[in-house]
């Protein structure tokens, strides 16, 4: 019995790393890139957890677990299946930090997902992007 409680206990614990994936969009130069952690087949983009890097090296996050940097939050974000709009905000929700702007086409079995990352008094990037 005690096993069995153990092996509970553990799934529970590994259930949240297991409902979420990382999407990274950088772009080409690998200059600049935005990584979001978001819950995996959630019917709303409500990321969990945000990465920023930009030249200079200038870096932020929203949880140090995730990274050094400036402290930001995702101010806020929106998707569905043609689009992803997200704002990143410092951590006191006071000054805008970053845009994503991102395109999603399917065609057959070809998904792109591509736009715009701004870093505030930065600049701009194209960007492409890799997961959920």
């Amino acid at each position: 019995m005690r096993s069995v409680l153990l092996g509970l206990a553990l799934i529970t614990a590994i259930e949240p790393a297991l409902a979420t994936e990382w999407m990274y969009c950088g772009d080409a130069a690998s200059e600049a890139e935005i990584g979001l952690l978001l819950p995996h087949h959630a019917s709303v983009v409500a990321p969990i957890a945000v990465t920023l890097r930009a030249p200079g090296p200038r870096q932020w996050t929203s949880d140090p677990a995730y990274g050094d940097g400036a402290g930001a939050m995702v101010g806020q974000a929106f998707g569905d299946a043609e689009m992803l709009l997200v704002d990143v905000l410092d951590d006191n929700f006071n000054a805008p930090v970053a845009s994503l702007r991102v395109f999603r086409v399917m065609e057959g079995e070809v998904f792109v997902q591509a736009g715009t990352l701004a870093i505030d008094g930065l600049g701009a990037w194209a960007v492409s992007c890799e997961g959920p």
